[in-house]
């Protein structure tokens, strides 16, 4: 849920006169906060997507001053401009460089007549702003009951007034990495803005959760991996909003699997075996698959400070060569077989029977999987 140049610019039917001299292309940019600004120095203060009115008061006559407070706004990523002309400044000193110079940064520019008053359009640009916050919180809260709480009716029906009903699909992202940074967000939202599709995003925990209606658009996976520090994970599409909470723990999974890996995105459904580790509500069965395979081998290598389970993974993720796992591990062959005999005593599972194999090699990536979740607690 966002507040947009463009929502702001067409409510009321324009009763406010603005006239969109340039910069179209960011007419999707968020809209953080409303305010006059006449100092071109103030910009440093601004909060990012700030939509700023001047009547240039300050500009004495300057030609070059218009430019240079446009600049000055660019540099404090705000949101856009809105020239109160008539008094101190003239449409006429909008110049066409200057309107190409927010046609190239989407840096929507518009006028508006020195007789509407600044302070009945930035209240009711305000006031605008101040319940798509409430709406936005609302729906936030509600959100995070659904998807990490119950899921009750309640919830359902007030995720249903924002136009979110039970027919999908969906699609759960989870990132981390953004570091609170708000203009992540402004950024996200003017994006998402300009693709038209449904979507909520809101801080969870140390993470971002971002909710599409719909699959996941093509743009926006180059545009998030722009952001080198970002990490994220993509639960399977959901077919409706009962499935959203699944789809959303998926995508937990995977930012887990994925910074782990040192991957940038990970899809769940990419996970292969471990996406059904993940999948269990309980850890009964692999617990039970797990112990009866290596249960004796982990003790022994505990009590006899020995590596006999990392050699017989690195044996079975080499399909049983001597010569490959002696490489992995920079160890003698013979060592290595010496090991794999040894470990062969304390499995009750046969390593030249190929379902056995399966079974102890299917072991080894439960407890990998078990490690994961330790680590990540």
């Amino acid at each position: 849920m966002s507040l947009s140049i463009d929502r702001l610019y067409k409510q009321d039917e324009n009763k406010y006169k603005l006239e969109l001299l340039a910069g179209c292309q960011g007419l999707s940019r968020d809209v953080a906060w409303v305010q006059v600004m006449e100092d071109a120095d103030y910009g440093t203060f601004l909060w990012p997507h700030a939509f700023i009115f001047t009547t240039g008061l300050a500009s004495h006559g300057d030609s070059n001053w218009l430019e240079a407070f446009v600049d000055a706004l660019l540099a404090a990523d705000a949101a856009g401009l809105v020239v109160n002309t008539g008094k101190y400044l003239l449409a006429s000193d909008i110049t066409e460089a200057l309107k190409d110079r927010c046609d190239a940064a989407a840096f929507p520019l518009f006028t508006m007549p020195w007789e509407v008053r600044l302070a009945d359009i930035t209240q009711s640009f305000l006031s605008s702003l101040f319940l798509t916050n409430r709406e936005e919180y609302r729906a936030i809260t509600a959100w995070k009951e659904f998807l990490f709480g119950v899921q009750g009716s309640s919830v359902l029906t007030e995720l249903a007034l924002t136009g979110w009903k039970e027919e999908g699909p969906y699609t759960a992202l989870v990132l981390a990495g953004s570091d609170g940074d708000a203009s992540f967000f402004a950024d996200s939202k003017s994006f998402l803005n300009g693709l038209g599709q449904s979507y909520f995003i809101f801080p969870y925990e140390d993470t971002i959760v971002l909710l599409l209606k719909g699959e996941l658009p093509e743009k926006l996976v180059p545009w998030l991996k722009q952001y080198k520090h970002l990490a994220i994970g993509q639960g399977l599409t959901a077919p409706g909003m009962k499935q959203l909470p699944d789809s959303c723990r998926q995508g937990q999974q995977a930012l887990i699997w994925g910074r782990l890996h040192r991957q940038s995105w990970c899809y769940f459904g990419a996970l292969g075996a471990y996406a059904l580790f993940f999948s269990q509500s309980q850890d009964q069965v692999l617990r039970v698959i797990h112990d009866r395979a290596l249960q004796d081998l982990l003790q022994y290598d505990e009590q006899h400070q020995t590596n006999l389970y990392e050699t017989l993974e690195a044996y079975l993720c080499h399909d049983g060569s001597l010569k490959g796992t002696a490489a992995q591990l920079y160890t003698h062959r013979n060592t290595v077989a010496y090991r794999i005999h040894k470990a062969e005593k304390l499995i009750p599972y046969d390593l030249n029977d190929w379902e056995q194999r399966f079974t102890v090699f299917l072991a080894c990536h439960i407890h990998r999987y078990f490690e994961i979740l330790k680590n990540n607690h």
